[in-house]
């Protein structure tokens, strides 16, 4: 009997630790993924291999890289821009310049995901 409760045991626990692991679906460790414009028709696409492309409006592609932190645990995304990779902000559908306008919600250019 006690060997069948110790089976039982770490059959059960296996199980949970192999559902811990795997892979994360679409958008849950990247929420930021996708294709957006902002208010200003400037278009910006974030991909699951941490680079992106901006095409302002009327102007020349730029590539670079954006990071929403180690594990993807921060609640906003940066994107770099000319070289500084905290050039913009991302968070809640908003686009900052700056960390500060971000963290005190101002200035901030209205997205919309496509």
């Amino acid at each position: 009997m006690k060997k069948v409760i110790s089976i039982l045991f770490f059959t059960i626990l296996l199980a949970g630790l192999q559902s811990c692991g795997g892979s994360a679906k679409h958008g849950e460790n990247h929420k930021f993924v996708g294709t957006f414009e902002d208010e200003f028709g400037n278009q910006y696409t974030l991909n699951e291999d941490m680079s992106t492309s901006i095409t302002f409006k009327g102007a020349k592609e730029y590539k670079g890289k954006w990071s929403d932190g180690e594990n993807h645990q921060r609640p906003y995304a940066t994107i770099e821009y000319n070289g500084d990779p905290n050039y913009y902000f991302l968070r809640d559908n908003y686009l900052y310049r700056y960390k500060q306008d971000m963290e005190e919600g101002r200035c901030k250019i209205k997205i919309a995901y496509k």
